[in-house]
């Protein structure tokens, strides 16, 4: 699909005022679609707009660019339906529990939630622990490394597997599909073809020989009664198996960017763990990742405008975090802050279910390479490429330290 489609026309009920040819792939600030700061450049877009806004790209629909609207979005499905998420609609093949509304919902999040007990995200953190204690002892000796590849693209990966209870030996080809199937990259259509492949001879490979492993429970589930359909069944694994891949992965890595630029703060936090807790929240509220959709179920009056049923409107979550109405001096990083508002992991009955799973593996990111290496910068004459679409990314963290 070509996500850089014609400019749809604008609807009567749209103010001429409010309209804006804003391209969620290409936001102002990026050469080439890339930038080496995404939220400043995503900061430059909600001072310039209006709180809400319409544009022609990508069948044409809204945009909501503060955290009180978003908000309000989220905790209100009776008017926003989440049957179409993505922009542009029908980029990405529909992915089961996340876009269904009530009364489906429930019972399929229900199946899903039963992966993140609290037994089994103990589990899987002691795992995360050993997996990030490895990776460092490796690297700490080589004085260099890709950050992305060689530590964040791995040990949220090693989590997830034990969490499922699928074989480590998956995650350097779950990292390399998890880049591909970004929507705006490349082998967009070709990642998201292999991974239906993949996830296809996985179901059919645990239904000829099932485990006690969590796909295995999926693959067997029922809900409401009844057994999952074939295509129930498909979307339900694909989406514990891939659905957060890259978030945590990302999320880390743009916090460790930021740090490399910030030497001060990798000393603070490794002089004071006392602060870690209160680092993985302003983690999640300044490096947000997802900007996600909803869809308007009746005419209604949202954020000061008319909005007409079938309209889709965008929320940039990232910027919740970012708004200074209620984040002051939102920009500045600071662990000790006393009050943090943002949605970055969605709010109301679609809130994420893995955000409990990315708060440990980011607090392990912080004890682990914060509180145990040296001093991190970026290599000199190299600088981290970040893009932007339904998720924030960042590819080429070239980090260095003094060896000892």
């Amino acid at each position: 699909m070509n996500i850089h489609s014609s400019l749809a026309a604008v609807p009567d009920h749209v103010p001429a005022d409010l309209v804006r040819d804003f391209d969620l792939y290409n936001i102002p600030g990026l050469v080439n679609g890339y930038t080496d700061d995404i939220f400043a450049a995503w900061k430059a877009v909600q001072d310039s707009h209006p709180d809400i806004f319409w544009t022609p790209r990508h069948g044409g629909h809204w945009v909501l660019t503060r955290h009180d609207d978003m908000a309000a979005m989220l905790v209100n499905p009776a008017a926003f339906s989440n049957l179409e998420p993505f922009v542009p609609s029908g980029i990405i093949p529909h992915t089961g529990p996340s876009q269904l509304d009530a009364p489906e919902h429930a019972p399929f999040r229900k199946l899903v939630s039963q992966a993140f007990t609290p037994a089994s995200l103990n589990q899987a953190s002691i795992r995360a622990r050993a997996a990030a204690v490895e990776i460092i002892e490796r690297l700490r000796p080589l004085g260099r490394c890709d950050f992305m590849n060689d530590f964040a693209g791995v040990m949220p990966i090693i989590t997830f597997l034990n969490l499922l209870g699928m074989p480590e030996s998956e995650a350097p080809y779950l990292l390399n599909l998890a880049k591909r199937m970004v929507p705006g990259q490349p082998e967009m259509e070709a990642g998201q073809a292999e991974a239906h492949a993949y996830i296809a001879d996985l179901i059919q490979d645990r239904q000829a020989r099932p485990g006690d492993d969590f796909v295995s429970m999926l693959v067997s589930a029922q809900v409401m009664g009844r057994d999952l359909t074939p295509t129930e069944r498909h979307n339900v694994v694909q989406l514990v198996v891939t659905g957060g891949l890259d978030t945590v992965i990302n999320t880390t890595s743009f916090a460790m960017n930021h740090f490399a630029r910030h030497p001060e703060l990798q000393r603070d936090l490794r002089e004071h763990p006392e602060l870690h807790e209160a680092a993985v929240d302003e983690i999640n509220r300044r490096f947000g990742t997802s900007n996600l959709a909803r869809l308007v179920r009746e005419d209604l009056e949202f954020a000061g405008v008319l909005l007409r049923k079938g309209d889709q409107i965008l929320g940039i979550f990232p910027l919740s975090g970012l708004d200074e109405r209620v984040n002051p001096d939102p920009m500045r990083f600071d662990p000790r802050r006393q009050k943090r508002r943002h949605v970055n992991f969605g709010s109301g009955p679609h809130t994420c279910l893995g955000a409990r799973l990315a708060r440990r593996e980011i607090r392990i990111f912080l004890e682990e390479w914060i509180g145990t290496m040296p001093d991190c910068r970026i290599v000199e004459g190299t600088s981290p490429r970040m893009a932007t679409g339904i998720i924030n990314t960042m590819s080429g963290l070239h980090l260095e330290w003094d060896v000892a």
